[in-house]
């Protein structure tokens, strides 16, 4: 009950708050007076370095795993899809129905 209780007061806490951002301040809404304060303040530029920062340093974390697994396993690393020996075939029932498909589709 109390998860319920969290999920309605937040709704109505979002309601309220996009209200209050559409109150006029001179020609401007509060939501457009902060979206301009947004994109003008220098924090916007540190903050899209840190982010490009961080999607770099987790592209070379994951680069760096994949280089780890693929040496305990003993796979080549651009061998993705077989680093872990699955081999990926067709049925014969699928393939089978796929050249029925194919039959009833030439004519």
């Amino acid at each position: 009950m109390a998860e319920v209780k969290f999920c309605l007061k937040s709704l109505v806490a979002a309601i309220a708050i996009v209200l209050a951002m559409q109150v006029h301040l001179g020609s401007l809404t509060i939501e457009q007076h902060t979206q301009n304060w947004l994109v003008t303040s220098p924090v916007a530029g540190y903050l899209e370095k840190v982010a490009s920062g961080a999607v770099l340093t987790i592209r070379n974390a994951a680069k760096s795993v994949s280089q780890l697994t693929s040496q305990a396993f003993g796979n080549p690393e651009t061998q993705r899809a077989s680093r872990l020996n699955l081999e990926f075939q067709r049925s014969p029932s699928s393939i089978k129905n796929q050249k029925s498909n194919s039959k009833t589709q030439d004519e």
